[in-house]
């Protein structure tokens, strides 16, 4: 058995759409080379001799911004598992409470209160020794071959018709400006029960809690107390065993402990009591006060003591309040898991579901220590247990907010399987539950697709960021990449989200299509026109006596045709005499260059000129670049018009300086003082800029 999904409904940011988290099995095939893996934890790391293991070699993912909604899944599944109902007034979901009091009538009210619902999804594996008892009051005929099972739990009003009468009291002469803070105020005085039904909504009368079908250890993330906190995670771990495994041995300890205790305290009644007792009596009144010495030494007094966790530098131990906090973090976390399985009843290893949640195991770790975290943590769990031979299914959730940990889990596994994003969509938290086949390029390639791969590879440098943003950019080039922050930066709807800008080549663009539309942010591309010209012909140079191009300057689009792969699959044709000023898809929008000032660019650069034909600043610079060709367009007299008439000339010559044309352009408008001396940034990348802004907006 494992949790396959989580539905929650109406709950803290969670509303009753996007709202289902799904989860890996505990069980997989072991595809890795353990000898990479073993030398990572150290010699004593067990080999795996079989295939099959019972710890996942993927985790479960659930990544997200501050205040996504990644510890709200885990609160959620703590209070339904450990707590059994700690849920409050507090945790509905205020949209949805205000969506049920503006359709509440009177004369005609809902036939129910509001109520917070969760779905549990158990998957039941073939050939399992799992012992599904538990599951028995949830389970119906047709359910017997089925492969999942469902679990429906209503945090609800416990007396409707009570609620009802209060429900009308308070609003029976309408709805003033106060009637939401009355609503609040009566849910909050209200009692609520759990109530567990099954898939058809049949309410489960007996005796059930979920405590019984399943395990959650909770490991939060910083929380280290203070500077013996290794020790006393070890010390307890030590206990434990004494206590459960070692009980021999601590009885023999606890025995040797009383004859230390009985002759210390001899001895010091000999030598030390007499002479304490002499020095109170000259002091204070020795009548109502006795004084008396003895030993007292505990067995968890000598443990508590006696560890200490220190780390092995060359020839030298280093006390552990001399370890970086990142070091110490990562060895709380291993020891919060050995505790977990120490702990771990023998009589639930086949018939409850084991889930061990790491919440933002990234805490004050360097991005190497995250990469390494989240390549082994299955594997040093897989050690400890088999260490015990202890055979539990766990399932391993990991919340985080690190591209690092993210850009890992991708690539050591080479996949985007059981990555769970959280993003905002429409003020509330909303689920996308990420694969590869949903990432793909295109629905019908493969994971061998030459697409994919490139997917991955370009991913793994830089674009995890994308998970983590309010809205990214995908620009053509390097141009764009360096001049587009500047702008943003002086836009004051934009400036106070993070943006993420990508140079991909948006020609590339198109690759990131279905990735896109599963994120749910706003995501902006800008890419080349890309027109295809006709041959360039040859003219006479009167002056070198050769031959010499001349550049076509396209100034309408009839016949023509674009060879940007981005623009041909999302527009679907290659013909453009009829595209549109832009393409916009949902959280998708495709920019690219238009008519400007009489002409059709190609390039973010001729686009630029063409833009800022006359603007000193963008003189300035073609000049320094290309002061030769510079001459000979615009000549002694500075007739700007002809940077128009000589746009696709320019961006020709400019060819072989592009990084060149960005740095100091960005150089002269950072240290221009005068506002209209700034260029304008291009049309079609200022209004695709605008849409990102009203899309935040509107968030």
């Amino acid at each position: 058995m494992f949790l396959k999904r989580l539905k929650l409904a109406n709950y803290r940011k969670f509303s009753a759409e996007k709202n289902i988290v799904e989860f890996i099995s505990s069980k997989i095939v072991l595809n890795q080379d353990n000898d990479d893996i073993n030398d990572n934890f150290g010699e004593n790391s067990v080999q795996n001799d079989c295939n099959e293991i019972d710890v996942a070699s993927d985790t479960t993912l659930i990544i997200g911004k501050n205040n996504a909604g990644k510890t709200t899944i885990i609160t959620a599944l703590d209070n339904l598992i450990n707590h059994n109902n700690a849920f409050g007034a507090n945790d509905f979901n205020y949209r949805y409470l205000q969506e049920y009091l503006d359709c509440y009538d009177v004369c005609n009210p809902p036939l129910g209160a509001p109520y917070i619902e969760f779905v549990l999804t158990i998957g039941l594996e073939e050939d399992s020794n799992d012992r599904i008892s538990n599951l028995i009051p949830f389970m119906l005929v047709e359910d017997i071959e089925d492969s999942e099972l469902d679990i429906c739990i209503r945090y609800e009003v416990e007396d409707f018709v009570y609620f009802q009468l209060e429900m009308k009291e308070l609003f029976s002469e309408g709805k003033d400006e106060n009637a939401f803070s009355k609503f609040l105020n009566l849910l909050h005085n209200t009692d609520y029960v759990l109530k567990y039904y099954d898939k058809n909504m049949s309410k489960i009368d007996v005796d059930f809690k979920l405590s019984n079908l399943m395990e959650l250890q909770c490991i939060k993330a910083n929380h280290l107390k203070n500077d013996h906190c290794l020790t006393d995670a070890f010390n307890k771990i030590i206990n434990y065993r004494y206590d459960n495994i070692f009980q021999k041995e601590k009885k023999e300890v606890t025995k040797e402990l009383e004859k230390i205790n009985h002759d210390l305290t001899e001895n010091i009644t000999k030598n030390h009591t007499d002479v304490i007792r002499n020095v109170l009596k000259e002091l204070i009144s020795m009548e109502r006060m006795g004084v008396d010495l003895s030993a007292d030494i505990t067995f968890d007094k000598l443990m508590r003591d006696l560890i200490k966790y220190e780390y092995i530098e060359d020839d030298a131990n280093i006390p552990e309040n001399q370890f970086g906090l990142g070091y110490t973090n990562l060895v709380m976390i291993i020891a919060a898991i050995m505790d977990y399985m120490e702990r771990y009843p023998d009589s639930s290893f086949n018939s409850k579901i084991n889930l061990i949640s790491i919440e933002e195991p990234e805490t004050f770790m360097h991005p190497q220590m995250q990469e390494l975290f989240i390549k082994n943590i299955n594997e040093a769990i897989r050690v400890l247990l088999s260490s015990k031979n202890k055979d539990v299914n766990s399932q391993i959730i990991i919340t985080t907010h690190s591209s690092h940990i993210l850009n890992s889990k991708i690539h050591s596994n080479n996949t985007f399987n059981n990555i769970c994003y959280l993003y905002e969509d429409k003020r509330n938290a909303a689920v996308a539950n990420l694969n590869n086949k949903i990432v793909m390029p295109n629905e019908h390639e493969d994971e061998e697709s030459e697409a994919f791969k490139f997917l991955k590879k370009h991913i793994k440098y830089k674009v995890s960021e994308l998970f983590f943003s309010d809205a990214a950019i995908f620009v053509e080039g390097f141009a764009e990449d360096m001049i587009i922050p500047y702008y943003i930066e002086k836009m004051e709807g934009l400036r106070k989200h993070y943006i993420s800008i990508f140079n991909i080549n948006g020609a590339h663009g198109f690759l990131y299509k279905r990735l896109i539309e599963a994120l749910g942010i706003p995501v902006l591309i800008i890419t080349d026109l890309d027109i295809k010209r006709n041959e360039e012909s040859d003219g006479a140079d009167k002056q070198e006596g050769k031959k010499a191009k001349t550049y076509e300057q396209i100034s309408c689009l009839a016949d023509k045709e674009t060879t940007n792969a981005t623009i041909i699959d999302i527009y679907g044709k290659a013909e453009i005499s009829a595209i549109p000023v832009h393409i916009e898809k949902e959280n998708l929008y495709l920019a690219y260059q238009g008519e400007v000032n009489g002409y059709y660019a190609t390039s973010f650069e001729e686009a630029f000129i063409l833009t800022n034909y006359d603007n000193a600043i963008t003189n300035e610079l073609l000049k320094e670049l290309k002061p030769n060709i510079y001459r000979s367009i615009v000549g002694e007299e500075s007739e700007y018009e002809k940077n128009k008439e000589n746009s696709y000339k320019w961006q020709m010559k400019l060819e072989k300086c592009k990084g060149e044309f960005a740095s100091k352009l960005l150089y002269k408008v950072v240290n221009e003082e005068l506002e209209e001396r700034i260029p304008r940034l291009p049309k079609y990348i200022s209004d695709g800029l605008d849409w990102i802004e009203k899309k935040l907006g509107g968030r």
